[in-house]
């Protein structure tokens, strides 16, 4: 499915996560359309446990031992979730479930717990990658939503 279609569908399905249809199209849309247009895939495959748990990767530092982050690893295709290095510990645990892009950085808005959302762009190389923070999708989407509010308040019921 294309972006575009990715993009309608939250805004059809903006009622059932709470928001009004007028507020996911002014409001979260254009900022996970202006994210989701700099990645190179319309869909990724998440690592996830047989519960449905993103699997979450605790990235450290050499330099600051005492600062990690946490991670959710977005891959192009099926057989890099598998491959992906840490995966082989939990092999028999661990499903790769394909996710459309909007639907991953919509949740992101929602994510507690996590710091970014690396997306893999080319298949076997882990280092070309794009990494996503969870924090400023969701300062930029709270501002836009802010700017629609202000600027419609008298028409928003």
């Amino acid at each position: 499915m294309d972006l575009d279609q990715q993009l309608i569908n939250l805004i059809n399905e903006a009622p059932e996560y709470g928001v009004p249809a007028i507020i996911m199209e002014q409001g979260v849309i254009p900022v996970i359309s202006a994210y989701a247009h700099q990645l190179d895939y319309s869909s990724y495959y998440l690592r996830q446990n047989l519960e449905d748990n993103l699997i979450l990767t605790i990235l450290g530092s050499d330099k600051n031992p005492d600062i990690e982050k946490k991670v959710i690893y977005a891959f192009p295709t099926v057989e890099d979730a598998a491959e992906f290095p840490d995966s082989k510990d939990n092999d028999a645990n661990l499903v790769a479930q394909e996710v459309p892009v909007s639907q991953i950085l919509f949740q992101m808005f929602t994510m507690k717990g996590v710091d970014s959302v690396i997306f893999v762009e080319k298949p076997e190389n882990y280092q070309q990658s794009k990494e996503i923070y969870c924090e400023k999708l969701q300062t930029a989407i709270q501002q836009t939503l802010t700017n629609f509010i202000n600027a419609n308040s008298s028409q928003i019921v």
